[in-house]
């Protein structure tokens, strides 16, 4: 094929690229060339339309045809079979609005290696059914009885791929021509570099290399993780979940759907996503999708079958320019779109940008960490002594810390870049810069008096804490018991701090003080905050005093996994900080409607997207506030600490050639990037986390100080990190993964295993915190979380908890808990259901007639405040659409994993799922709330005031957490009955109706201590009772023993220990 085009660009965000196109086809075998009909909707100068491509088109490989290999092949991932994951396809029907018909491959579709069909070929049947062998077939003939017999036998798979139309299947597997339409403007990296370096100041980063999986190293455990196979154990990881993500997203591909024109001159169109609000599926400003348009037949209304084509031979990467999430709407640019064909065909397939910012973490990060580890074991083998101090700086760096050779000389354009004109100094004096810019603003909270900071003695220099940064990354990502610091004499528990937020309590008050002291040692400091603890706040609070510290010299990196985890960050820092001393740096493709309009002041926006603005301002910035992935901007930026060392390092090599040996032998280098803080680092993968790393961590061919501060926060019992495969250890984050390690899970003071030291016993300063006091939630609520995850610590604060206590539903106790039986079945979604998943109409009844309930007795008055989830979306759907019905518009629902991190006054907890042959099936899905001790814990641990759950217990028995609160409940008397005996035979599942399950014989009752609180609060007098029980039951007062300690401590004089 031959083409020849020019394509002249408008500065526009939405351009419309003037092409002129010629498209030639040469037959292989003749000789003979052909030209393509024009096919544009354009009218060309001879009354034809022209289809012409934006740049040269390449031929789509069809699905039958593409190999299942994992690897990132340009723009597209095409695989070859199926996932073992069901497959959910929605279509819009060919003649309704907004219907969606399910897809169910070809044959074709599934034809690949015989190890890959095995295991990616779905199941059709509980049992195999008999092959239509000769023997058989007149068995069957002979037998008419048996044909009823293999009927009863056979049972429909409910995972099984949904159903769509072969003439729909036709057109994605028939060849095309690729067509790619303008991209969205995007940070230059390259010219950002090219105003403060040259590439002989800072060569490009390596290429990244197509990973594989071998299938040598195991995935699916971190038993045997070390440094020596670390960076090959995380890029097999993400090469599975890659090979996982690629037919997960296919599932949402759209069949026949209808695009809607928006600009014709600038060839933008609307598509109607369903889901697009829950981000199902994922899609973000300046993706791909791919999008073929559709010859439809008048009389089928489906396309055109053979010998006719039903497509027109071309497959458009279309671009997403505008996202209007609310309405679940994508605005595309597709460039060569014929007009008047407006039915299409929707692929959604994987972005290789995010991909490419993991693997360049993972590799950035490999090297590094072999000789932090090779340097770990020199230092395991020298004496750490005061006196060996000078030989272990001689024996410090060897090959590694040899000096570089001079570079020869070079010219001024080799250093500063390639620019056609002198580069101009920035209008803006020195002390703008350092003066005004890089001053943090005074909080008017702690404006007077001045803020007084106490400093415990600095470690000696001598000390096995002051490692050389060559050992920094493995004390990060492996942590071993000698990395710690031994505890001399016992903390006397005061804190000689002027606080920010005078509302602190006592661990979060040690959180702060223990990061900004550094007593722990050169390791990560976790902060473990189950639900409503306030690790935010913590983190809120060591950000500020870090920030208005004097001595502390260098920028903080702020990160969160996601952008309103970020967001929530930066809200609560604004009110100390000032735009210029703080920068929200946000990935290009965030929209602006997705940043709350009091943050864009701390963002920086050029050309229409968010970018960073110019090194000196950034470097001039106190704190950054980005998600774990927008860091990697940096990365490709060349701000990182390695980058900006590597930057200074040769510039003064260029200019004192002579000197350089020596130079580097002697220097000591300040790092820009002095501290990492993390907050909900648990719901992370690690190599998400290793982004962030990878810009803070110290280079290891210069001596450089100080040692880069990480702090984490996160509760590992929530949900973790969301990835396709989880099989792979990509489902363990680096935080649960660092809380296991024996420095922090074997210490003495860790929270499950607690113990009291002997007189004499001595243990490391611990370089975590457990956080206890919940400020959320009734004592009933938090009664089987804080028994089952937290080891019985979690201590009530809340006030204001027992306001719908009085409400008549409450049953036994009237503890603002309870547990409804529902003999519904489950049932699998429809065929024009959207979303996917399982529901129970029953149930959805049940849980909207509870809030109708609540909000008729007036205890709840704004209907926002009652929250209905279930893990299902199929479930959600149909509770929004009973809600609805109902008039009740106002309700929150939604799924379950998106109210992570979020609380509500009321909480109705639909677990959906009655038929217990299913709970495999959902384990190996991670679907549901069964088998799900982390998807229990975030639901129960929503509700303020109330809880309702609905379920069947026969069902939910076989997870050992729901039966631990099933017999909560039932002990109490926290439950409901069906009361309905017609639901018998509708529920085919159990003989049994819900109503006759009690715990099983000789199951334990093992009473949490917040319930024994509870029960011995009810038989003390209202007036009188046991002071020391006060603080579990929602009052502010604390007994008299405690507040005499904590006077004591007050009164004691010195440093901390």
């Amino acid at each position: 094929m031959v083409m020849e085009n020019s394509l002249v660009l408008k500065p526009s965000l939405f351009q419309k690229p003037k092409i002129n196109t010629k498209i030639t086809l040469t037959n292989p075998s003749t000789g003979e060339a052909i030209q393509l009909p024009a096919a544009n909707g354009n009218a060309s100068n001879d009354g034809t339309r022209s289809r012409p491509p934006a740049v040269a088109p390449q031929v789509a490989v069809p699905k039958t045809q593409s190999k299942l290999s994992g690897k990132l092949s340009g723009k597209l991932f095409e695989k070859k079979a199926h996932s073992s994951k069901a497959t959910r396809a929605r279509t819009k029907a060919p003649n309704s609005s907004h219907e969606d018909i399910r897809s169910k491959k070809t044959k074709a579709d599934s034809t690949t290696s015989e190890e890959v069909e095995q295991r990616a070929q779905p199941k059709l049947a509980k049992e195999p059914l008999p092959s239509a062998s000769s023997h058989d077939q007149s068995k069957f003939s002979k037998a008419p009885g048996n044909l009823q017999d293999l009927d009863s036998r056979w049972k429909p798979d409910i995972y099984a791929h949904t159903y769509v139309p072969e003439a729909f299947l036709a057109v994605n597997a028939s060849p095309a021509i690729l067509l790619t339409s303008n991209p969205v403007p995007a940070i230059d990296f390259a010219a950002y570099t090219a105003t403060f370096a040259g590439s002989l100041l800072l060569p490009p980063l390596p290429s990244l290399q197509t990973p594989e999986y071998d299938g040598a190293s195991p995935v699916d455990s971190i038993a045997n993780l070390q440094a020596n196979n670390y960076a090959q154990h995380q890029s097999d990881c993400l090469v599975l979940d890659l090979e996982a993500q690629v037919p997960e997203i296919r599932t949402y591909d759209m069949f026949g759907v209808q695009l809607d024109v928006v600009d014709r001159a600038q060839e933008t169109y609307s598509l109607h996503v369903p889901g697009l609000l829950e981000n199902a599926p994922r899609v973000a400003f300046g993706d791909n999708i791919l999008v073929r348009q559709l010859v439809m037949d008048p009389s089928t209304k489906l396309p055109l079958a053979a010998p006719a084509s039903g497509s027109t031979g071309f497959q458009i990467s279309a671009v997403v320019v505008a996202i209007h999430r609310s309405k679940e709407i994508l605005h595309l640019r597709i460039n060569g779109f014929t007009p008047h064909l407006l039915k299409c065909n929707v692929s959604f397939i994987v972005q290789t940008r995010w991909i490419k910012s993991l693997q360049r973490a993972v590799g950035n990060l490999a090297a590094a960490l072999n000789v932090s580890q090779d340097y770990s074991n020199i230092l395991d083998s020298v004496t750490q002594t005061p006196e060996s101090s000078a030989s272990l700086a001689e024996h410090d760096f060897g090959p590694i810390g040899t000096p570089i050779k001079s570079p020869p000389i070079r010219t001024k354009q080799d250093y500063c870049g390639a620019v056609k004109s002198p580069m101009k100094s920035p209008s803006i004096s020195r002390q703008d810069y350092f003066g005004a810019i890089g001053t943090p603003v005074r909080s008017p909270m702690v404006e007077e008096p001045r803020l007084q900071l106490h400093r415990p003695p600095k470690v000696p220099l001598d000390s096995p804490v002051r490692y050389s940064n060559r050992s920094w990354l493995r004390r990060m990502l492996f942590p071993i018991e000698s990395d710690g610091v031994m505890q001399k004499s016992l903390p006397q528990g005061v804190f000689r701090r002027s606080w920010f937020d005078r509302c602190l309590n006592h661990e979060q008050k040690k959180a702060v003080d223990s990061v900004l002291s550094q007593s722990y040692g050169n390791v990560p400091f976790l902060v473990h905050g189950p639900p409503g603890t306030g690790k935010t706040k913590t983190m809120v609070e060591i950000v500020t005093q870090m920030a208005f510290d004097p001595e502390v010299e260098g920028a903080i990196l702020v990160c969160a996994p996601s952008d309103s985890a970020a967001d929530t960050l930066t809200l609560r820092l604004r009110g100390h900080f000032e735009p210029k001393v703080m920068f929200r740096l946000n990935d290009f493709s965030r929209t602006f409607a997705e940043v709350p309009q009091e943050l864009l002041p701390y963002c920086y926006v050029q050309s229409d997207i968010f970018q960073l603005p110019p090194l000196p301002e950034l470097m001039s910035c106190k704190i950054i506030v980005a998600t774990c992935r927008a860091t990697d901007v940096l990365v490709q930026a060349r701000v990182t600490n390695s980058d900006l060392v590597a930057l200074g390092n040769n510039m003064m090599d260029m200019l004192n050639p002579q000197l350089a040996a020596k130079r580097r032998k002697a220097q000591n280098t300040h790092l820009h990037w002095i501290a990492l803080i993390v907050d909900e680092a648990a719901q992370a993968t690690e190599p998400e986390m290793l982004i962030p790393i990878s810009v803070v961590a110290p280079p290891t061919t210069s001596n450089t100080k100080p040692n880069p501060i990480v702090v984490m926060a996160g509760d590992q019992y929530q949900l973790g990190p969301r990835i396709y495969n989880i099989s792979t250890t990509l489902r363990i984050s680096l935080f649960e993964r660092l809380s296991n390690e024996k420095i922090f899970a074997g210490h003495p003071q860790a929270r499950q295993s607690y113990r009291r030291l002997g007189p004499f016993e001595q243990m490391l300063r611990p370089a975590f915190v457990n956080l206890t006091r919940n400020y959320r939630s009734h004592p009933a609520i938090l009664a089987v979380p804080s028994a089952l995850f937290y080891a019985d610590t979690l201590i009530p604060e809340a006030s204001d908890t027992d306001e719908l206590e009085s409400w008549q539903m409450w049953q036994g106790r009237r503890w603002p808990v309870l547990f409804a039986c529902n003999g519904g079945v489950d049932d699998c979604e429809n065929i024009q259901t959207v979303g996917g998943g399982w529901y129970n109409d029953r149930e959805a009844d049940k849980a909207v007639s509870f809030a109708a309930d609540l909000l008729g007795s007036g205890f709840v008055e704004e209907q926002k405040e009652i929250c209905i989830m279930s893990p299902f979306r199929a479930q959600v759907n149909l509770l929004r659409k009973t809600a609805r019905n109902a008039g009740l518009w106002g309700l929150n629902i939604g799924p379950l994993d998106a109210f992570q991190g979020l609380e509500s006054r009321f909480v109705v907890l639909c677990t959906t799922r009655t038929r217990e042959r299913f709970l495999k099936e959902d384990s190996v899905k991670g679907m549901g709330v069964v088998n799900e001790p982390k998807k229990f814990n975030v639901a129960i641990t929503r509700a303020k005031q109330g809880l309702i759950v609905i379920g069947n217990p026969w069902t939910l028995e076989q997870d050992p957490h729901w039966n631990a609160f099933m017999r909560f409940c039932w002990r109490n008397g926290l439950w409901q009955k069906e009361n309905n005996e017609q639901l018998d035979k509708a529920n085919g599942t159990r003989e049994k109706h819900v109503d006759d399950w009690t715990p099983r014989p000789g199951s334990a009752d093992d009473f949490a201590g917040l319930e024994r609180a509870l029960l011995y609060k009810e038989r003390e007098p209202a007036d009188g009772g046991s002071k020391a029980v006060r603080r579990f039951m929602s009052e502010r007062g604390e007994d008299e023993i405690w507040t005499l300690g904590r006077l004591a401590e007050a009164a004691l004089e010195g440093p901390e220990g």
